[in-house]
């Protein structure tokens, strides 16, 4: 009785190792591919990102310059300069033809607790500095309300003009890329006008020339 006992207790023993075993396997296999698959969140990024092609729009991962990072960041121990930067997404749109004049300039957000007033601070990009009137810029504080929330920057380039953030998926994806289309034409259009005007101001000029 005793040997049966043993034998018996023996076979128990392996059986719950045996478990211990497969569970200790299954959840290493199956935390593997839990860490693997993407995230709501991503899913949700994942299907407005592809329905923003619909419109025209392209989207690119970014790092910009941090305007608002503190003092401890821009300068190292020993005095050496730095320029810390972030990474949002780029929400672009290209020019539907080619306007050599248009602005160039990047706008970034500025965090309020560090200024007094002003929430943006204008960089122009381009080598040839030029002065845009307040009327277009009072045209644009306009326009940026039009933007999604979350936007730390705008940029107006020679071919593109982009938002810069971070998106709010909380919102469906048809307010969001409703309201990204509109900014992003909106400012274009801006854009364009200041291009033509001054390609006008440039062929009356042509002009004079000619009868002087």
């Amino acid at each position: 009785m005793k040997h049966l006992r043993s034998v018996s207790s023996g076979s128990v023993n392996k059986q719950i190792i045996a478990y211990i075993l497969i569970s200790i396997v299954f959840l290493v296999v199956f935390g593997g591919i839990a860490s693997v698959l993407p995230t709501r969140r991503a899913r949700q990024l994942g299907h407005l990102r592809v329905a923003a092609r619909k419109h025209g729009l392209t989207t690119s991962l970014v790092h910009i310059t941090d305007v608002n990072a503190s003092l401890a960041d821009r300068v190292t121990a020993s005095g050496k300069q730095l320029e810390p930067k972030k990474r949002c997404v780029a929400w672009s749109k290209q020019y539907s033809d080619d306007f050599p004049d248009v602005p160039e300039w990047i706008a970034y957000t500025l965090d309020r607790k560090k200024t007094d007033g002003m929430n943006w601070e204008v960089h122009q990009t381009s080598g040839e500095r030029r002065a845009l009137s307040e009327s277009y810029w009072l045209e644009f504080d306009r326009i940026k309300t039009l933007f999604p929330d979350r936007c730390i920057a705008i940029e107006c380039k020679r071919s593109e003009v982009r938002w810069l953030g971070y998106e709010n998926v909380s919102s469906t994806n048809d307010e969001f890329i409703q309201a990204m289309v509109q900014g992003l034409d909106t400012l274009m259009c801006l854009n364009t006008s200041i291009s033509e005007e001054e390609n006008a101001f440039k062929r009356r000029l042509e002009t004079d020339s000619e009868y002087d």
